[in-house]
């Protein structure tokens, strides 16, 4: 018996359909993770742990009380899902550990050797995973504050070949602490009657990628004397420190990195390697060395994020080393502190291009209170304001220091540099703070490596003798507001009426809206904020702008948006869609089957 083709295609396509969305991701397991759960590696209570999860990943096999979901595998491509908690931290113990291989020998550098163990101390990421919470109001990931409970990192990504994507979504991770120890007396001092010393430093304070430990040698005979390294010490031959064999990358969405700590790089994140990151929170975080927020040493793209109120020697916020591109846009780095660079310190192989971003009330207590670099930079619609720097020399800059190197410019374009000020000392009044004189643009040393490329306002004449072509101003006052919240991702400074910013830029034809998403009239304002004149006519003639069906408003279906996507669905989805064209098609014709 025939059956028409019209009565076969209502099932044919629902299979199809239902197929499409219920079919797994190829060799990829699934996990939901207890926040209830005993941080054991193996706890007989019934519950799956973050612990037992990232083991059961690494292993590829089930462990302890954790069962994938049925019908999928473990392979490349895992997801741990983090519902609703506090996932708490407790078993104690470090991967690394310092090998010495002539005891004895003063002047023998000791090396570091480092062996995951995920059963102990920080949560060792060995293979691909997905680690996905509810959000990060509501998922954290943090240690312990218990009495007996050394404190560690809470996720290291560091395999020894291979390819190790990691991906963080929907997170916030706290309380995480590195700690360097004391591991041999070195040779005799040069300096003074005390001995030098070895100590291992461990970095990273919520998330290491990469090698993050090494040995350095100290001179406590050489007290106050800033350093890289910090204590006066350095890197030494045979320490990790590289990214080694091994390929790794990073993502993170809608991640909050806030009260971690490391007595080394990276206060709140160090990484050797790759990194994305969208929808960024990276607060309160120090480091005793560099990178209070963020020690950087990979190719980088931050958008629409937030670094603020980190502290650290080098790079409040941000620190960036090796030879590397790092992208900014949509970022606002504020209310950072550091000896050198409270906001961003750069190095000479970095590449640093920020865009539709801020730099606010950062403080160098040295120099370069917002930006300090002795690499290259490209700024674009960036506003740098109210940063404060130490220094009180003629040539010391705060909003931005450059230190001489060849062939290094920090090039500007509609870049808006207001209210930036030398010679500030803790404690401070605010009416004291106004009285110090303006340094929007400085170098350490004679030469101003800075280069413009047109519409540029500086509210004082420090970058005169940069900023000269077209569209540029110098000591003009800028009027603009305080950092508070205009709408968008990240805090803002708007425009206030008459500002000679306002419809001063130029346009690029690859920017098309300002630091919150709002679009960029044909002739914008200089800096990363846009006040449009729809906007003002509006405010003229009293118009209401209707936004009940805008993007934010209630109504309608919602999406959550920290699930994951399945890169299957797109493909299962146009099979049964050419499916339908081709019975369509034979039912034109007549065809039965």
């Amino acid at each position: 018996m025939k059956t028409p083709a019209r009565r076969l295609l209502p099932s044919a396509l629902s299979l199809a359909l239902l197929a499409a969305f219920a079919a797994p991701t190829a060799f990829a397991a699934s996990i939901t993770v207890d926040p209830s759960a005993l941080d054991a590696a193996v706890a007989g209570d019934g519950k799956c742990s973050l612990r037992e999860a990232v083991l059961s990943v690494n292993a590829g096999a089930n462990v302890g009380d954790c069962v994938a979901t049925v019908l999928e595998a473990y392979g490349s491509n895992d997801t741990l899902n983090l519902p609703a908690g506090v996932y708490t931290l407790t078993r104690i113990g470090f991967d690394e550990t310092f090998v010495d291989a002539q005891p004895g020998n003063s002047a023998a550098v000791p090396t570091v050797s480092n062996v995951a163990d995920a059963t102990v101390g920080d949560l060792d990421l060995l293979k691909s995973v997905k680690i996905i919470g509810a959000g990060a109001g509501s998922t954290t990931i943090t240690w312990s504050s218990d009495a007996g409970v050394t404190r560690d990192r809470l996720f290291h990504i560091n395999a020894a070949t291979g390819t190790v994507a990691v991906s963080m979504q929907g997170l916030t991770l706290s309380n995480g602490l590195t700690q360097e120890s004391l591991i041999k007396v070195g040779p005799t001092s040069t300096f003074g009657i005390l001995p030098t010393l070895y100590y291992l430093r461990r970095a990273g304070g919520a998330v290491a990628v990469g090698p993050a430990a090494s040995v350095v040698l100290a001179d406590p005979n050489k007290t106050g004397q800033a350093s890289s390294e910090g204590r006066g010490g350095s890197k030494k031959p045979g320490t990790t420190g590289e990214e080694g064999g091994a390929t790794l990358t990073l993502e993170m969405k809608q991640v909050t990195v806030t009260g971690n700590s490391a007595q080394g790089d990276g206060g709140g994140i160090y990484t050797a390697a790759a990194l994305t990151a969208s929808g960024l929170l990276v607060s309160s975080n120090n480091a005793s060395t560099n990178g209070g927020g963020i020690y950087n040493e990979g190719n980088t793209t931050i958008n629409d994020a937030t670094i603020r109120d980190n502290v650290s020697e080098g790079g409040g916020g941000f620190f960036a080393t090796g030879s590397n591109t790092v992208n900014f846009s949509g970022v606002t780095i504020s209310g950072n502190k550091a000896v050198g660079g409270g906001g961003i310190s750069g190095r000479s192989g970095v590449t640093l291009r920020l865009l539709n971003s801020t730099l606010s009330a950062n403080v160098g207590s040295d120099t370069g209170g917002g930006l300090y670099t002795n690499g290259a930079a490209e700024l674009r619609f960036v506003t740098i304001a109210r940063n404060l720097a130490g220094a009180d020399a003629s040539t010391a800059g705060s909003g931005i220091n450059t230190f001489p190197s060849s062939s290094k410019l920090v090039t500007m374009k509609n870049v808006l540099l207001s209210d930036n000020r030398k010679g500030y000392t803790d404690g401070m009044s605010a009416t004291e703070i106004a009285a110090l004189p303006s340094a929007n643009c400085g170098s350490t040393g004679s030469s101003l490596n800075v280069s413009s490329r047109g519409y540029n306002l500086s509210s004082d004449g420090s970058c005169q003798s940069v900023l000269n072509l077209a569209g540029d101003q110098n000591s003009k006052d800028a009027k603009i507001g305080d950092l508070g919240d205009n709408g968008g991702p990240a805090l803002t400074h708007p425009l206030l009426a008459g500002s000679p910013a306002l419809g001063a830029g130029q346009a690029e034809a690859d920017v098309n809206v300002d630091q919150r998403g709002q679009a960029r009239d044909a002739t914008p304002d200089i800096g990363a904020y846009e006040l449009p004149t729809a906007v003002i006519a509006a405010a003229d003639t009293g118009t209401v702008t209707d936004t009940s069906l805008s993007s934010s408003s209630g109504g309608g279906c919602t999406v959550n948006p920290n699930a994951g996507f399945d890169p299957g669905l797109p493909a299962l989805v146009l099979a049964a869609l050419a499916g339908l064209f081709v019975r369509r098609r034979a039912r034109g014709k007549g065809t039965t089957t």
